[in-house]
């Protein structure tokens, strides 16, 4: 990026004459730099000013002394320099060899243009990543700028006093953002070639585009900022930027993996609705299903975000209002795009919307793929790969006319998943890397210490949370739910090395759906502990003083029934409910809740299997089950523990599970 200043005539071709022997170069902020203007920084006058003193005899002396040890010494203070030179020292008396102190000692070698240039580059790399720009017309010029966009302003007509066009172009695309007096009220983006596949989402994407820009119901101006258009600008810039003109378009590249990915979940659909009868569920139900359970939900320019989502998991993904653009549910994706390889020895990107065949399933199996595949064997293919022609330099020293393009698949997880390290390492080796060792446990990962809580990773570790839940009711209804606090402790006996899944290069789409099994159980299992040890926005806290546990009279508790009973609630007080819950995460999740449960103690151990499902191992409570549900054919049969991982599913909240047992059992 160009600096916004003019610069000075370069020192670099001085020769060693030209240079004083034994002045050091003055830096551009000491007093030093200008003779002429030395007196007025001076805090005594000209008598004492810094030129005078620099050719005081002891200064050139001092000078003379330390040699080429103080060409890089400089001091913007008098007395400074003069308590330096009085003392003799040189630069190595003062260890400073690895101390970086930029208005002492000034870099080596280093040209006062050099030294600008570096600093305004930094103030203005700090202003960036402060990303607090707002909506203007100068605000939407300098982001072309800083993405190394071209941009150009154009006069519009019929839409009011100083409507403008500010065009903001790529090789590939461009985006064109109509606005007036500094309100954005028009965005949309175009390709520079028109490609079917690339023309189908363009819609979608102007939409998240204008919303980025424009402003809310009584939102002022001033508090429009450019921090979500930026986002996904620089999105399509990173694509636009590897694209190489006319052989690779990274965007029809993505675009590509979206028509396969598509093709395979509605035939995933088709499958599900096959196993129910007509009408029995909807079709969105049917696609959350496929989301969750088969090979995901490709999804183009979904939840303000402009680009390519393979969709895997979903809070409340069992529930009916759950629809797979819902959009106040957490979901777990992938984000597929496209990075440089620098370097690095991986198969290339590839041009294709033919990943998948057209039967989806493979019509026979090979005996490797029957004794191994645990579902349906996919057709995958396998598209050509891409040449792009050398450079004539580069094509005399290696002898090859063509090269693979240096850019690769990135999948990007949002959120980052939390896994122990050897399920990262089977994740990585997917694709064809090693995962990384980090010196960190998984339950630190998942919960990190803070400053008041000392943290061993050696020693076992506790986490307390009191929560609140909804208790159940006696088959009676009430105005307002009854709300029962819990207060849960998170024991780790056994800590494992952990790993955040952030990014993963891939060369193919089946290298994602390979992965989605492990990645929903490592999903479900952060949405089972974080509900019952993380605060939950919008939900209601218990008050301090029902926390506090004070000593009680008879008399007390005698008039504590007696308001109650004049309200009709001759129900006992409910305390806090202790869970203690101890987390084992390899070589499986495993879960072992322990409540009081009648006269005694329930204990259930819980197992987060791949896909996210639940299995109860072992238990004490639910071998005296007598409940019954519906077995789906008109009757009823005995409640299982199966059908209580089930709802545990369902839930996705170990408190509201516990209380829904307590409430049927008890």
């Amino acid at each position: 990026m160009s600096t916004p200043m003019r610069h000075g005539p370069s020192q670099q071709g001085r020769t060693p004459s030209q240079h004083p022997a034994a002045a050091p170069t003055p830096q551009a902020s000491t007093p030093f730099s200008n003779p002429q203007t030395a007196p007025a920084f001076s805090p005594h006058g000209p008598k004492s000013s810094p030129q005078q003193f620099k050719k005081s005899p002891a200064a050139g002396t001092a000078a003379l002394m330390m040699g080429a040890n103080a060409a890089a010494a400089n001091f913007d203070s008098p007395s400074a320099a003069a308590a330096y030179n009085t003392l003799g020292m040189t630069i190595n008396d003062l260890n400073l060899d690895n101390i970086s102190v930029g208005g002492l000692v000034a870099a080596a070698g280093r040209t006062d243009e050099e030294d600008r240039k570096k600093r305004l580059e930094t103030v203005i790399a700090a202003l960036w990543a402060q990303n607090s720009s707002r909506v203007s017309n100068q605000g939407l010029e300098r982001l072309a700028t800083h993405l190394e966009l071209e941009s150009l302003w154009e006069n519009s007509t019929g839409v009011g006093d100083n409507a403008k066009t500010l065009i903001i172009a790529g090789q590939t695309m461009a985006v064109e953002v109509g606005i007036t007096n500094h309100i954005v009220h028009q965005v949309a983006l175009t390709y520079s070639d028109s490609i079917p596949s690339l023309d189908k989402h363009v819609d979608k994407a102007s939409a998240i585009l204008l919303k980025d820009l424009s402003l809310a119901p009584g939102q002022s101006p001033l508090t429009k900022r450019l921090t979500h258009f930026r986002a996904n600008l620089d999105r399509l810039t990173t694509l636009d930027k590897l694209s190489v003109s006319p052989d690779l378009n990274c965007h029809l590249a993505v675009a590509g993996i979206w028509e396969s990915l598509e093709k395979l979940h509605r035939w995933d659909v088709q499958k599900l609705r096959e196993e129910h009868a007509p009408g029995e569920i909807s079709e969105e139900r049917l696609r959350v299903t496929a989301l969750c359970l088969r090979h995901g939900c490709p999804l183009m320019h979904t939840r303000g975000r402009v680009g390519l989502s393979l969709d895997y998991w979903k809070e409340r993904r069992k529930h009916a209002s759950t629809t797979v653009d819902t959009e106040d549910a957490k979901t777990w994706a992938i984000l597929i795009g496209c990075a440089a390889a620098n370097g690095m020895v991986y198969r290339s990107v590839r041009v294709s919307d033919k990943w998948i065949g057209p039967d989806i399933e493979k019509s026979s199996y090979t005996a490797e793929e029957m004794i191994s595949s645990t579902g349906p064997a996919l057709d995958w293919l396998e598209p050509e790969d891409i040449d792009l022609p050398h450079s004539e330099e580069a094509r005399a020293q290696t002898g090859l006319v063509t090269r693979p393009p240096d850019v690769r698949f990135m999948a990007t997880f949002d959120p980052p998943v939390v896994v122990p390290h050897a399920v990262a390492t089977e994740i990585f080796k997917n694709s064809g890397m090693n995962a990384p060792l980090e010196n960190v446990t998984f339950d630190y990962l998942m919960f990190p210490a803070t400053r008041a809580s000392p943290y061993d990773p050696s020693e076992p570790r506790e986490i307390r949370a009191t929560q609140i839940v909804t208790k159940a009711l006696q088959d009676q209804p009430q105005a307002e739910s009854v709300l029962k606090a819990h207060e849960n402790t998170l024991f780790i006996y056994k800590p494992v090395y952990g790993h955040i899944i952030s990014t993963v290069p891939f060369a193919h789409p089946k290298d994602l759906i390979v992965m989605l099994p492990l990645l929903r159980q490592y999903a479900f299992l952060s949405l089972l502990l974080s509900n019952s040890l993380n605060p939950k926005e919008g939900k209601p806290t218990i008050k301090d003083e029902d926390k506090k546990s004070v000593p009680k009279t008879s008399r007390d508790e005698f008039a504590e029934f007696i308001a109650r009973a004049a309200d009709g609630d001759t129900e006992k007080p409910s305390k806090a409910l202790k869970v203690d819950i101890t987390l084992t995460a390899h070589p499986v999740p495993r879960l072992l809740l322990a409540f009081p449960f009648k006269l005694s103690t329930a204990n259930i151990v819980l197992e987060i299997q791949m896909g996210g499902k639940v299995h109860i191992v072992t238990n004490n409570i639910f071998a005296n089950d007598q409940g019954t549900v519906d077995n789906g054919a008109g009757g009823n049969r005995r409640r299982t523990p199966e059908d209580w991982a089930n709802a545990l599913e369902t839930m996705e909240d170990i408190g509201s599970w516990i209380e829904a047992i307590k409430h049927k059992l008890e």
